[in-house]
C-alpha cells in the first residue's frame, strides 16, 4: 500500500508550479499515514528557535521548562526588537534528518528516510518537472501563540535548494488566528496566500520571497507540519 494518494493529478499539478511558482496539493497523503505523521508531532519534545544579535539560536526542551515567566517575557521582548530590523523567527523545530542520523526509528524518522528514498522522490520529479532534485532536508514544525516566520526566499549558498515544501498537520484552524503562508512581490505586495488545510502539501519554487504571519495570541491551537527543502546534487 502507497504512502501517497494514488488519484493526484501530475500533469495539471506540474502546470500550475510551471505557471505560479507554487501550488497547493489537498488530500496528499493516505488517511492512515497523515494520521500517523499528526500524532507523531503530538508526541515531540519541541526546540524553541530564534535569532539574536550572533545568529541562529535554539532553547532545547529542559531549558524551555525551567524559563521563568519573566525570563520569557525578556526574551519575547528581544526577539521582537531584532524583528524590527531584520530577518526573525519564532516557532518550535524537531530536526527529522537530526533523528536520522542519530539511527533513531520513530515514525518522523523513518518518514524522512522514505522522503529520502526513490519512491517519494519519483513522485516530486514527477509533480515538479525538476529531474535533478535527489535529496530531501524535513524538520517538524510548530507554531504557536506569537510564532512567526519573516519574510526571506529559502536561496542558500551551500546548498541548490530547488523546492520548498510544507506538509500541513494542523487539524483544526482559523485564517484569523494567523500563521499562514504568504507569498509577495518585490513591491511588497502579498501576491498569494495558502491557508494550512490538513494533509496539504504546499510546494513552491526557490528562491521565491514567503513568510508565515504572526500566530495570534487568541488561536487556539497550534499550526503545526513537516517542512523543508527539495535539493538538487
Amino acid at each position: 500500500m502507497g504512502y501517497i494518494q494514488p488519484h493526484l493529478d501530475h500533469e495539471a499539478i506540474r502546470d500550475a508550479l510551471a505557471r505560479n511558482g507554487r501550488v497547493l496539493i489537498r488530500d496528499f497523503f493516505e488517511a492512515q499515514v497523515v494520521e500517523a505523521l499528526a500524532g507523531a508531532l503530538d508526541a515531540l519534545d519541541w526546540r524553541l528557535l530564534f535569532r539574536d544579535e550572533t545568529g541562529d539560536r535554539k532553547l532545547l526542551g529542559d531549558e524551555l521548562r525551567e524559563i521563568t515567566p519573566a525570563a520569557r517575557m525578556d526574551l519575547t521582548a528581544r526577539i521582537h526588537q531584532l524583528a524590527e530590523r531584520e530577518f526573525q523567527f519564532l516557532f518550535y523545530s524537531h530536526s527529522m534528518v537530526d533523528s536520522a542520523k542519530r539511527g533513531e526509528t520513530d515514525v518522523l524518522t523513518r518518514c524522512v528516510r522514505w522522503m529520502a528514498d526513490d519512491e517519494f522522490m519519483s513522485v516530486m520529479r514527477s509533480l515538479s518537472g525538476m529531474h535533478d532534485i535527489n535529496r530531501v532536508y524535513a524538520q517538524a514544525t510548530l507554531y504557536s501563540r506569537g510564532g512567526f516566520l519573516l519574510v526571506h526566499d529559502d536561496e542558500a549558498t551551500v546548498e541548490r535548494r530547488r523546492l520548498a515544501y510544507v506538509i500541513n498537520l494542523t487539524r483544526r484552524w482559523r485564517p484569523d488566528w494567523g500563521g499562514l503562508l504568504h507569498f509577495a512581490d518585490d513591491q511588497g505586495d502579498v501576491v498569494d496566500t495558502f491557508f494550512p488545510h490538513f494533509n496539504s502539501l504546499a510546494l513552491f519554487t526557490v528562491p521565491q520571497k514567503h513568510f508565515v504571519s504572526y500566530v495570534a495570541p487568541y488561536a487556539q491551537g497550534n499550526r503545526c507540519a513537516i517542512t523543508g527543502w527539495l535539493i538538487a546534487a
